[in-house]
């Protein structure tokens, strides 16, 4: 649980900080999709103070497997927003751990509203999640849900219990759908562009600000990566 590489957005002024390790062990993690090898050498404090301090950044993203993991996260944070004076976010978390107070936004991932589902997919009880996520909100911090959908298993009725929760909070927190992709020796298959559909309607019928992603293979989304700009970035160090 540590950084390994800082890279940089230039079109957004965003230095991306990358994390390596996750305290879950989700069955469909989409990283075990790609060749992700525990790195050679991991960056530290100073050597991230100092990269940051000379870039051009409006913006900080912490990114990579479970960033809350990462011990000094706080300390980075801090430095980024206390000393640089730019915004901080975490662009994915699972919610298990609360942000320190110098994050400015963070994605949660919700996977379910049932604590059995937790303990058997990923390794961990969801109560934190929950709650974190709530608290997240109540602090002020820019917060946004994520929700991966799998035929069968996270599906319409998963999603509608989700958003359900996500409403009864504040139904203007934007919510994103992403459609399953099959990670090898796993049992779910791709959902359908209809299902993914359908399941974006079910949450408008709760929250405002619904956005849904669909890719029909891995190579599809590779090849979305490869032109976004959101993802266009250069590895700094």
């Amino acid at each position: 649980m540590a950084i390994y590489k800082i890279s940089y957005s230039k079109e957004f002024k965003r230095a991306n900080i990358h994390n390596y390790g996750c305290n879950f062990n989700c069955t469909w993690c989409s990283y075990k999709l790609g060749n992700h090898p525990k790195p050679d050498r991991f960056l530290d404090l100073g050597e991230i103070k100092e990269v940051l301090s000379r870039m051009d950044i409006e913006w900080v993203h912490f990114v990579g497997g479970e960033v809350s993991t990462y011990p000094l996260l706080e300390e980075v944070a801090d430095f980024s927003k206390n000393v640089l004076g730019v915004r901080t976010k975490i662009g994915h978390s699972n919610g298990y751990n609360l942000p320190p107070e110098s994050i400015d936004a963070i994605s949660i991932s919700i996977k379910s509203l049932s604590e059995d589902f937790y303990i058997k997919y990923t390794g961990k009880s969801n109560k934190s999640v929950l709650e974190n996520f709530q608290a997240v909100y109540e602090r002020g911090i820019e917060v946004d849900a994520s929700s991966v959908y799998i035929p069968e298993l996270i599906d319409h009725d998963e999603i509608e219990e989700i958003v359900t929760f996500i409403a009864d909070i504040d139904p203007k927190i934007p919510y994103h759908i992403t459609g399953y992709i099959p990670v090898p020796g796993t049992p779910w298959r791709t959902p359908t562009w209809d299902e993914i559909t359908k399941a974006q309607k079910i949450a408008e019928n709760y929250l405002e600000q619904v956005e849904v992603s669909w890719f029909s293979s891995f190579e599809d989304y590779l090849k979305m990566i490869s032109k976004n700009p959101l993802y266009q970035k250069v590895t700094v160090v």
